[in-house]
């Protein structure tokens, strides 16, 4: 049984038309790729909106039925990197707020993970969205991008403070605040990337809140890729915090804005990428460097910012759902932006090229650098969506 859940059915969020016995057919397998990805549970929790979290023994997670980590040696130990440039962010900006993350009091048995229980809804979404999830956006399938990006280079890490929103958003779209790194081969044009952040996708989550996600693919979306841990990859450390769960959002012209920092950070002896998050100092886990291609070396570019999807014509809104030039209080920013271009640490992002760059009108990006009395390498993006968009 094939267990990649973006290989099953339509493209680009069409459904074929089916007979009821391939309809049949199509739930038994929904039904095997469940059993095969939700692992007995030695423990449970449940969130508000009724979200199942399990903890499953750490040896016999999803992420080790991948055929090239069949016989992976799962990794304890983080990328040793400064860890002033989690505590400052707290410590020296009186305006920001860190963000509540997770579940009250869920802290899984040693010896074991938390991982968010995967639903049917999960893989059908999977199956809609995997080959139109495209990075640099057109409109023809609905994804925008409004971002701030480096120059091409080689990068082994990067970070940044994001403030986080709860964007109106629809049934059928999503919103993200993301930071990426990235990968694309001169020759092939093929792309490796992983990206994390906050996401309103009530499509996978069955809510409008902000919660912590993440994508991936190896190969530009053909045969790998997914959220979250909807398809064997992502090797959750973690016995406390895992995608799915909900970030206490901003409001909007507050004076005190919520924050999450996210670390996307190359592991120097192992070639792993490794997430991290802060309030709570949270090493969540890592993508093996077996999964990859040219993010098995290094990255080749970095991006911050915000991604969209929805209907042709019919988007949602970015990050706090105003325009880039509103700033600080009403736009959404990320602060603190740095990057890993050495082995040895990170260090501010304004070292190296960094360009706006928008997919449409609809949403805008700004880099304001350095400002006196505020977070250093701020950005900001978002914008309103709406029709024509």
């Amino acid at each position: 049984m094939g267990f990649l859940v973006f290989e099953l059915g339509g493209v680009g969020g069409e459904m074929s038309r089916i007979s009821p016995s391939e309809e049949e057919e199509e739930d038994m397998e929904l039904e095997r790729q469940l059993k095969f990805l939700n692992k007995p549970a030695r423990k449970s929790f449940r969130d508000l909106d009724g979200s199942i979290y399990d903890c499953v023994d750490i040896n016999k997670q999803p992420a080790l039925d991948h055929p090239l980590l069949k016989n992976h040696e799962i990794q304890m130990e983080p990328p040793s990197l400064p860890r002033e440039m989690i505590y400052e962010t707290q410590a020296s900006h009186s305006f920001m707020e860190p963000a509540e993350i997770g579940i009250k009091g869920a802290e899984c048995p040693p010896g074991t993970v938390i991982i968010r229980r995967t639903r049917k809804e999960d893989l059908i979404f999977a199956r809609k969205h995997s080959e139109s999830y495209h990075s640099d956006t057109v409109k023809s399938n609905g994804y925008h991008l409004a971002v701030v990006r480096t120059a091409n280079g080689s990068y082994h890490g990067a970070s940044g403070m994001m403030d986080i929103f709860n964007p109106y958003v629809k049934p059928n779209q999503f919103s993200e605040a993301i930071i990426r790194v990235q990968h694309r081969s001169p020759e092939t044009s093929s792309m490796n990337y992983i990206q994390a952040g906050w996401a309103v996708n009530p499509m996978l989550f069955k809510d409008n809140q902000s919660r912590l996600f993440s994508y991936w693919t190896a190969d530009e979306y053909r045969k790998t890729g997914c959220f979250n841990i909807i398809c064997p990859g992502f090797v959750q450390v973690s016995r406390n915090l895992t995608f799915g769960m909900v970030l206490g959002a901003s409001g909007y012209g507050q004076p005190f804005q919520s924050a999450i920092v996210i670390q996307i950070s190359q592991h120097p002896r192992t070639g792993d990428w490794w997430l991290k998050s802060y309030p709570g100092d949270y090493q969540v886990g890592y993508w093996p460097k077996a999964l990859f291609t040219g993010l098995a070396d290094h990255a080749m570019e970095i991006y911050w910012g915000g991604e969209v999807h929805g209907p042709v014509n019919d988007s949602p809104q970015m990050g706090s759902g105003h325009f880039a030039v509103e700033q600080y209080g009403r736009a959404c920013f990320m602060a603190n932006l740095e990057i890993s271009k050495e082995w040895n640490g990170f260090v501010d992002a304004d070292t190296v090229e960094l360009t706006p760059f928008s997919t449409s009108d609809c949403y805008t990006s700004l880099f304001r650098g350095r400002i006196r009395g505020a977070p250093r390498d701020m950005m900001y993006f978002g914008g309103p969506g709406g029709d024509g968009c």
